[in-house]
């Protein structure tokens, strides 16, 4: 006989570790973050613009999809902190890239600076995780 508990993840299998919706949502909501707070430089009361929030939603958006591809090809049974921060550097670089022309002298220097801050708010989130399983 057929049990009559229901459990709500199992309504969401893909959002599981294993399925790749979850870490893309983890991504771009790292992405974003990471985005849109080196955009405004430190002035957050100036960045809360509608065009802030879309160039950065173009970020995240890139991002997640830059972590299907590679998630896709990988083997999603591991999990690491030095890969989800390698993987959260990689993918918001290429998705600031696609957002928008960098704020700072090299055209380079400011994708690599939201990608260090969205590495480490994949770090921060990675222990978070962890602590919260440990409850």
């Amino acid at each position: 006989m057929p049990s009559l508990k229901f459990n709500v993840a199992d309504a969401f299998d893909d959002l599981r570790t294993g399925g790749l919706a979850r870490p893309a949502a983890e991504k771009f909501a790292g992405a974003w973050l990471a985005c849109f707070l080196v955009m405004a430089r430190g002035n957050l009361l100036a960045a809360f613009t509608l065009e802030h929030a879309l160039l950065a939603t173009i970020c995240g958006t890139v991002g997640a999809v830059v972590t299907v591809a590679l998630l896709a090809q990988m083997d999603r049974t591991t999990d690491s902190v030095a890969r989800q921060a390698t993987i959260s550097a990689v993918a918001t670089f290429i998705g600031d890239l696609f957002a928008h022309p960098s704020h700072f002298a090299p055209q380079w220097a400011e994708p690599l600076t939201t990608a260090a801050v969205s590495a480490g708010i994949a770090i921060a989130l990675w222990y978070a995780k962890r602590w919260a399983k440990s409850l």
